[in-house]
Parts: C-alpha cells; sequence; structure tokens
C-alpha cells in the first residue's frame, strides 16, 4: 500500500497550519486536501514518487495517481471523522467516509454492488475534529490510510432496509456501508480503526 514519506507528512501538516493561518473556521474540506496531499507528493524530491492530480477531475477511481519504480498507485482522498459507533455490544472508534452518488445505477442493488465490489484505490484520509478551550480553538487532524481489499465482499441480496432514507450492509470485515436514496444513492463507509494504519493526532492552534 502507498504511503507518504515522513518529508511528506511533515509538509502536509505545514501546509494545514497555513490553511487555518487563514481560515478558523472548520475542517479543510476534501477538495483541497486533494491538491494539499499531491503538493506535499511533490515536495520530497529524493524519494522518487510521480504524482498526477488534475484540478477538478472526474475520475471515480482515484483523485491522485502515484508512479513509485514504475508501479502506478491509485488515491482517493478523504477528509472523514473518527466517531464511537456499536459494534456488537460496545461502541468502538470508526473512520466515518463519504464516497460517490451511485443514482445513475437507479437503484439497482445489483449493479450498485458490483460496482462497490470492484478493485478499487486505496483511501489516503485526513480526519478532522475541532476543540475549543479557554486557549483558543485547536483544529486536530490525523493521517489514515485505508486499503481497498477492506471495502469490497459485498452480497447484492443482504441489504437491509433501516428506514426510508438508508439501507445497510457489514461486510466480512466489519466494515459498515450505507447508502441513501435521498442522497442520489451517496455511499457512506464506517470503517474500523483497528483495519487501518494511522499516523499520531496533530494539533493546530
Amino acid at each position: 500500500m502507498y504511503r507518504l514519506t515522513a518529508r511528506m507528512e511533515q509538509t502536509l501538516r505545514q501546509y494545514l497550519e497555513k490553511y487555518h493561518d487563514l481560515f478558523d473556521g472548520g475542517r479543510c474540506l476534501g477538495w483541497e486536501l486533494e491538491e494539499l496531499v499531491f503538493k506535499s507528493i511533490q515536495s520530497d524530491s529524493t524519494a522518487g514518487h510521480h504524482a498526477t492530480w488534475q484540478e477538478g477531475g472526474h475520475d471515480d477511481k482515484a483523485d491522485i495517481r502515484v508512479r513509485v519504480n514504475g508501479v502506478v498507485y491509485p488515491l482517493q482522498i478523504k477528509s472523514g471523522e473518527i466517531k464511537q459507533i456499536k459494534s456488537g455490544d460496545e461502541k468502538k472508534p470508526h473512520l466515518v467516509l463519504s464516497g460517490h452518488r451511485l443514482g445513475r445505477f437507479n437503484g439497482d442493488f445489483d449493479d450498485m454492488t458490483e460496482y462497490l465490489n470492484e478493485d478499487r484505490a486505496n483511501f489516503l484520509s485526513i480526519p478532522y475534529r475541532k476543540v475549543d478551550d479557554d486557549k483558543g480553538r485547536h483544529h486536530i487532524y490525523q493521517i489514515v490510510y485505508v486499503e481497498g481489499v477492506y471495502l469490497r465482499q459485498l452480497n447484492p441480496s443482504r441489504w437491509e432496509r433501516l428506514s426510508k432514507s438508508t439501507w445497510r450492509q457489514v461486510n466480512p470485515h466489519g466494515v459498515i456501508f450505507t447508502l441513501h436514496p435521498s442522497m442520489s444513492w451517496q455511499v457512506w463507509w464506517r470503517i474500523p480503526l483497528s483495519l487501518v494504519n494511522h499516523s499520531p493526532e496533530f494539533i493546530i492552534g
């Protein structure tokens, strides 16, 4: 799985610090993170990682592609959030991510499931939370790597309807998928943190 070098991660933290020097309201958004990650990869000229990225691109397979020693690694860049979600009898930390809208499949679960089961890019997520205290506002990020292999193995006949607006399925890895018809069948993932690799949190402000 592709990972940023230590220098790239440090550069990304510096870019986020500059971002919050200008904007103190909340998170750096996903489309902004794409460019910051791309520039962070470019910043380490000693690594031999060659990235391609297109501003405003609509490639649903990858936001960034990185070539290392002739091997191309497709990446999807996500913001996301870490939440405590009930799993069995207890709550456990999950990475919550939103994905593409699947309205083009017209609610056909066979087609939507086939699409979700495709061999897809790994995710590089930068989840966020903020804390306000007597010292001011603190923006808290971390860098999380999710292997695409954990985001498959769905069965088209096992979607459970939770409400008019939500369908749900849990794959063999414990990843919770939800589909939301009212949001043009947007997919959301809730990924157990035990499945991912992540850096320690870093605080800005």
